[in-house]
């Protein structure tokens, strides 16, 4: 039975780009400029002077924070990759979360696309944030860039091929509606992987071949790829599997489905070490998807 009934039809409007300003934040942008030219979406570049500054430092230090970022952002403004773009440049003040979100609503965002470090357990993604309390957060798919993503110059704006990583779960459905309309948009190469891990199932759940024909089916039947989709399932901890297949075949995207919390309770830890695990060592970006 397919994850999705009927081919995925993706509309972005509004794209939130949080950024520092620094290396990381760079090797982003070419994503969210990309992805904004495919669906003729208008970014919003934003820098958060968090409160911390402004609690530990005189007046004075924190005005002349906002005039480097005010700097800052003038530099990003005259960025060739934002010619023939809409967008808005943003510079606040406040806690981050609280400014980010708000930023969320006022200006109806549906995708962020953001860089991050990876350092220090995933908690660095742009000056002040906790990357964890912005994926959880927000319910708008987010494209992280890692520390392994090469610079801006060696991307030049195409996916050529994209890779999905099924758990067959019903919440995953939104990431594969993403996967799908990315390659669509891109005539990419869609690879779809599912991971079998040894220690989490039982010998009745490792039969590859019936894994195999079952992702087969996931796909809805008027799905219009420029390619035929490739089909990997593989033995094996999922973050070893996924990086490894999206390294052999040169992926420029990963597409993850993220549960939600549900009854109160947080999504289960291990899903945030995963993606935080696949984001620092991967070589393309890392789609999120709430489901």
């Amino acid at each position: 039975m397919p994850l999705v009934e009927t081919k995925p039809r993706i509309l972005l409007k509004n794209i939130l780009f949080p950024t520092d300003f620094s290396e990381r934040s760079a090797a982003a942008l070419p994503y969210a400029a990309a992805i904004a030219r495919h669906y003729d979406a208008k970014i919003c570049l934003a820098h958060v002077v968090v409160s911390e500054e402004a609690v530990s430092s005189p007046a004075a230090l924190t005005s002349a924070n906002r005039t480097i970022a005010q700097q800052e952002m003038a530099i990003l403004d005259r960025c060739d990759l934002l010619n023939g773009l809409q967008y808005e440049a943003v510079v606040e003040e406040g806690e981050l979360w609280d400014v980010l979100s708000k930023l969320i609503k006022d200006h109806e965002i549906d995708f962020i696309v953001l860089g991050t470090s990876g350092s220090g357990g995933f908690k660095k993604l742009i000056a002040g944030s906790v990357a964890e309390e912005i994926v959880r957060e927000t319910s708008c798919p987010v494209l992280a860039a890692g520390p392994e993503v090469p610079s801006r110059a060696q991307f030049q704006g195409d996916m050529r091929h994209i890779l999905y990583a099924a758990d067959f779960q019903p919440w995953s459905a939104p990431a594969l509606t993403y996967a799908l309309s990315f390659a669509e948009e891109n005539h990419a190469q869609l690879t779809v992987v599912h991971a079998v891990d040894p220690e989490k199932v039982g010998p009745a759940d490792r039969d590859l071949e019936r894994c195999f024909h079952r992702l087969q089916r996931i796909l809805p039947a008027d799905a219009s790829l420029a390619a035929q989709p490739e089909f990997v399932t593989e033995i094996g901890a999922p973050v070893g599997v996924i990086l490894k297949v999206a390294a052999d075949r040169g992926c420029d995207l990963i597409v993850m489905g993220a549960r939600e919390a549900c009854y109160g309770r947080p999504s289960p830890p291990f899903a945030w070490i995963m993606l935080h695990q696949i984001v620092c060592a991967a070589r393309c970006p890392v789609l999120t998807v709430h489901g």
